[in-house]
């Protein structure tokens, strides 16, 4: 009586699991779902960590910018040009019977 009892247990879970393949192939979609989502999540934290750090060199190269402006401003005042005109490279102001007027006509 003992030997009839004796059921394969992988023969009936095969057979349970056949007759609900449904279900099986649910709890797969289910579990790649998951996989997903936090596929998802992980590419979302990446992407906004770079954002992050675009937005702060472009934070910086803004302000390097302002500071070239004010440099180039600086570089540029009329009084500086003049003044390196005449220290440096020893140039004077001609005398105006040395000036010649150019008419385009």
């Amino acid at each position: 009586m003992a030997d009839e009892r004796r059921v394969n247990l992988t023969k009936v879970i095969a057979a349970d699991l056949l007759s609900h393949l449904w279900l099986v192939v649910l709890i797969f979609m289910v579990l790649a779902s998951a996989i997903a989502v936090v596929y998802s999540s992980h590419q979302n934290r990446l992407y906004i960590g770079h954002w992050e750090e675009l937005r702060q060199q472009r934070d910086e190269l803004k302000l390097e910018a302002r500071h070239l402006l004010v440099e180039e401003m600086a570089l540029a005042q009329h009084s500086r040009i003049e003044r390196i005109a005449k220290e440096q490279l020893l140039m004077k102001r001609p005398s105006t019977i040395k000036e010649i007027a150019v008419s385009l006509n």
